[in-house]
């Protein structure tokens, strides 16, 4: 079973558009075990106790993710991290974040997006 560890990104965008996200990653890649590392929690969390927007987008991302596996984080950026127990792991990553593409691209992990209100798979 594929593990995809999922960016904070990713989760507000569902907030923000809810899609067939889950039916969509389930046909592009099989059952697979939603991820949720510890460091992308707390930043949900942080950005959850503000207000506005971004606050509220974050609040149902935490709600989507509540069943999610956990993962630990060492003292990097959330991205490094992410990429490296992806590395780890031989996880799949779910992002919007450009920046993170680019690195999970330059670093050879699969990354699941949305494109159009629908989930794409990269390289």
């Amino acid at each position: 079973m594929e593990k995809v560890i999922f960016d904070s990104s990713f989760l507000m965008a569902l907030a923000d558009e809810p899609t067939t996200w889950f039916e969509d990653i389930l046909e592009a890649v099989g059952k697979f075990q939603p991820v949720l590392l510890a460091c992308v929690r707390q930043e949900l969390e942080r950005l959850a106790s503000g207000q506005g927007r971004k606050s509220s987008s974050a609040k149902v991302a935490l709600e989507i993710a509540s069943g999610f596996e956990g993962g630990p984080c060492g003292g990097a950026s959330v991205d490094d991290e992410i990429i490296s127990r992806a590395l780890t792991v031989g996880a799949l990553v779910a992002t919007t974040d450009s920046a993170l593409l680019q690195s999970l691209r330059s670093a050879h992990v699969r990354a699941v997006t949305l494109r159009g209100g629908r989930v794409s798979l990269g390289q």
